[in-house]
């Protein structure tokens, strides 16, 4: 057994010998914030996810920290209002991971928004975080409008409205919470699947789960279980015997080269057929990203794939609002779709995106579930769930996230002066500034030794001509952030299944290699690795097919 393997096998043995107070099942954002949060009150922890952390929903949103200015319009003020504030909050604890971005909303003839109208509502949501956000609104007429994103449509133009909220890499502020929780004791399992619930009269105590990548199976005692899954929160449930509580819809993005549509700003769309709202997002590294579907969906939450029309419908509203981009087929480089875990509407007319965004916490004795709710206030949903859980254990100690920064965070609580600083001084090792920047932004405090760890001859190869990650991170992905398979490092640690031309198709081989010698995979285990991840990627193309 190598010396990567071995952590692992340390834990599934713990996992299997050790009573915990708290087993987090489900490895998404908001059981990772769990799981951190229970071990800060001094809790005995396990958190255990069947595929990788973060690798359903909470690596396929649109990738925003927001308030939801659309849940102001009707009428939600408590979900923008706790929105606002977590948004300013992760700003603070994650500065390189949730990072202040400017929206514009375009106001044309005809719209049912008027200028003055967003003024007014744009001033509300401000004043519910107290005017504490990265900065206030402005409003500008068409001219202004035109200088600020000259490649909107500009017949009909009356002026926009510049506003503010945040954007993320959410697999990544899943996997540094799954980090910090790693660091405080927490047990923590990728690729471990929850089978049976273990019960003792009426009380769960435990669950029988399995690790997918040897067949081992084993039994996981807690005094309380939570059920953190998603979208698969209903299955967990009926082995349970509860009845289901969701309505997934699902959400399809799609991502273009950034000189075909370089949009200056997140523009707030609402598409020219139905008026849903929608985003086009300067994403960064080349790229631009336009979503997002909301669709209701009835299969099975394990293959969400996107579809011709979902394609044609987010490349409509995109040349819609830029008519010069002309968008087609053959300028979409990659796609992502996900589920939303929304609540089951109690008005069964209800569209997909009239379905609140708020949260659910069902418990019976030793169990709890938690359903519905956003990326964004994550962190208050997993403190609510802790409170429960340790109600039932008898443990009256407070949540403390609020002020413990994520552990790339650290030292940039202040803002953006002490992150770019930080990133300048990181010039030398990446060879330029915008890979100074990138590793800043991606690593945040360890983005110094990560280089370092690069700077070795063999680690220094690019992974991608566009892209500034180099083979090093491979090495990092493996032996620090819990990656085991090739889909874990290319779809989630480096994501170059969304932002690579070729979507990592290429670099796989060399990148399948360097972890079969660092976690002593056969020969055949290495083509299955490379056989599923193209499959992933197929599955990323699907719309292709018709």
């Amino acid at each position: 057994m190598s010396a990567v393997e071995s952590p692992r096998a340390r834990s599934l043995k713990t996992l299997a010998d050790t009573p915990f107070d708290l087993l987090v099942v489900g490895g998404g954002i908001t059981g990772a914030g769990i799981a951190r949060d229970a071990a800060l009150r001094g809790l005995k922890v396990a958190l255990v996810e069947k595929l990788d952390f973060a690798a359903g929903t909470s690596s396929k949103s649109t990738k925003l920290i927001h308030g939801g200015l659309r849940y102001l319009e009707q009428g939600d003020v408590k979900l923008v209002f706790e929105s606002v504030n977590e948004r300013n909050r992760l700003m603070r604890l994650a500065r390189h991971l949730v990072r202040p971005l400017a929206f514009l909303v375009a106001n044309y003839h005809g719209d049912r928004r008027w200028l003055v109208t967003l003024d007014l509502g744009l001033y509300l949501y401000e004043a519910l975080c107290f005017f504490g956000g990265y900065r206030n609104h402005r409003t500008y007429r068409a001219a202004r409008t035109l200088e600020l994103e000259p490649m909107l449509r500009p017949e009909g133009l009356v002026g926009g409205v510049v506003y503010y909220d945040a954007m993320t890499d959410d697999a990544r502020i899943t996997l540094e919470n799954v980090l910090d929780a790693r660091d405080l004791g927490v047990i923590v399992a990728n690729h471990v699947r929850a089978g049976a619930l273990l019960t003792e009269g009426d009380a769960v105590t435990g669950v029988t789960v399995t690790d997918t990548l040897s067949g081992q199976a084993f039994d996981v005692r807690a005094r309380v279980v939570v059920n953190a899954t998603g979208p698969w929160s209903d299955e967990v449930r009926a082995l349970a015997g509860e009845q289901p509580l969701l309505k997934p819809t699902k959400g399809i993005h799609v991502v273009v080269d950034e000189r075909r549509l370089p949009a200056r700003h997140a523009l707030l769309m609402t598409h020219p057929k139905d008026k849903r709202v929608m985003f086009t997002i300067p994403w960064g590294l080349g790229r631009t990203a336009i979503g997002t579907t909301d669709t209701f969906f009835d299969g099975t939450p394990d293959r969400v794939e996107p579809t011709a029309a979902d394609v044609t419908y987010l490349l409509e509203a995109a040349n819609h609002y830029y008519p010069e981009a002309r968008l087609g087929p053959d300028d979409v480089i990659s796609t992502w779709s996900g589920l939303r875990p929304l609540l089951k509407p109690a008005d069964a007319s209800a569209g997909a995106s009239q379905v609140s965004r708020e949260h659910l916490l069902v418990e019976r004795k030793g169990f709890l579930t938690i359903a519905g709710g956003k990326l964004t206030t994550y962190r208050t949903m997993a403190a609510e769930v802790v409170d429960r859980a340790a109600r039932q254990l008898g443990s009256k100690a407070p949540s403390s996230t609020a002020e413990r920064p994520l552990p790339g965070g650290r030292g940039f609580e202040a803002g953006d002066e002490a992150l770019e600083r930080f990133s300048a001084s990181l010039t030398s090792k990446a060879g330029d500034a915008a890979g100074a920047t990138a590793f800043a932004l991606m690593y945040g405090a360890r983005a110094g030794a990560v280089l370092e760890r690069c700077a070795a001859p063999d680690a220094a190869q690019r992974l991608d001509p566009e892209l500034p990650w180099l083979m090093g991170q491979v090495d990092e992905s493996v032996d620090t952030e819990l990656a085991l398979t090739l889909d874990d490092v290319l779809s989630r640690r480096l994501s170059l299944v969304l932002r690579a031309r070729d979507q990592g198709l290429g670099i796989a081989p060399q990148v399948a290699q360097r972890m079969a010698a660092k976690l002593g995979w056969t020969p055949e285990r290495t083509q299955r690795e490379l056989a599923a991840y193209r499959d992933v990627v197929a599955s990323s193309r699907a719309w292709q097919r018709g």
